[in-house]
């Protein structure tokens, strides 16, 4: 449930503030143009978001609560940091290919009250590559000032192994299925009125095995403020269908959420700087407005964006 502030912060940012990206949103690669992002992420985490939307501070189990009656909680902790590299290329003025990959080190960690010898700490780490993208985004029409595109993106989890499903010992770095998604986008340049543009994006996506299918939606904005200082904030989301399956019980499992279906909407405020026209360097701050059934937490990112050819 989005509260009444939460839902006037979006709508201030998105009014005031917004980035000009130089390929963004609805928009294709002119053929021939590669346009990649190489960005660094830290991630962190205390609290939870439950399968009704409401957050509080993380706890695995029931029996885990009981035990904590009447006793200091012990601090939950998780942190990730991630390489990730995004690239688009024009193979022909309508058509363009995106991939992604990521490379992730995670870990958490619940750390106990010093004067009860019951509680004994926990932790768990992970490192290596998550999930792999590829897809098309094919340009339906063009205006003067504006594009409609359709978007199909595959996701898989083949570059890790599903063993670090043992969450006593290990974090899995994404879910280890296949997801395939349509997305119709929508941008609009706002020049001559300001130097900036809005994108807005609705999609599908099918997931596979146990995850329910999700309903996918961006509203992006952005706008020069100078000729090389640049701001864009984005509201990004996703809302389950339902479908999936029952959540998993016992040690670690968070029994107010179904881990299967999941809600996530999350503001994106990034500044960037043109340091040659070609290349940009770029400040994010990501905060997780709303949400069911996953970790509530901020992330902070930097990175290079550069048009090459």
């Amino acid at each position: 449930m989005i509260k009444k502030s939460q839902l006037l912060l979006v709508t201030l940012a998105l009014l005031s503030i917004s980035a000009s990206s130089v390929w963004a949103g609805a928009w294709t690669m002119p053929a021939g143009k590669l346009y990649t992002r190489v960005a660094y992420s830290e991630y962190d985490s205390q609290r939870f978001f439950n399968e009704n939307g409401t957050s509080h501070r993380y706890a695995p189990n029931e029996d885990y609560k009981a035990e904590l009656r009447g006793k200091v909680p012990r601090n939950f902790d998780y942190d990730e940091q991630t390489w990730s590299v995004y690239a688009e290329y024009g193979l022909l003025d309508k058509l363009t290919l995106i991939g992604s990959l990521d490379y992730k080190e995670t870990e958490w960690t619940y750390q106990g009250d010093p004067g009860t010898a019951s509680l004994i700490d926990k932790t768990a780490k992970s490192s290596g590559l998550g999930d792999l993208n590829f897809g098309l985004r094919y340009r339906l029409l063009a205006t003067q000032s504006g594009a409609l595109s359709l978007q199909a993106m595959y996701k898989t989890g083949e570059c890790y192994d599903e063993e670090d499903e043992n969450f006593g010992t290990d974090i899995q770095r994404g879910d280890g299925q296949d997801d395939f998604e349509m997305r119709l986008q929508y941008g609009q340049s706002l020049y001559p009125l300001i130097p900036g543009y809005f994108n807005v994006e609705a999609g599908y996506r099918w997931r596979t095995q146990q995850y329910a299918d999700e309903f996918t939606y961006l509203l992006e904005a952005g706008v020069d403020i100078t000729k090389a200082l640049y701001l864009r904030t984005k509201l990004d989301g996703f809302a389950n269908l339902g479908n999936g399956d029952s959540g998993p019980t016992g040690s670690y499992t968070e029994i107010d959420s179904n881990p299967y279906e999941v809600d996530l909407g999350k503001l994106e405020v990034t500044v960037g700087y043109k340091i040659i026209p070609q290349l940009s360097l770029e400040a994010s701050y990501f905060n997780e407005l709303y949400g069911a059934s996953t970790t509530k937490g901020d992330t902070w990112s930097l990175a290079l964006a550069a048009t090459l050819f």
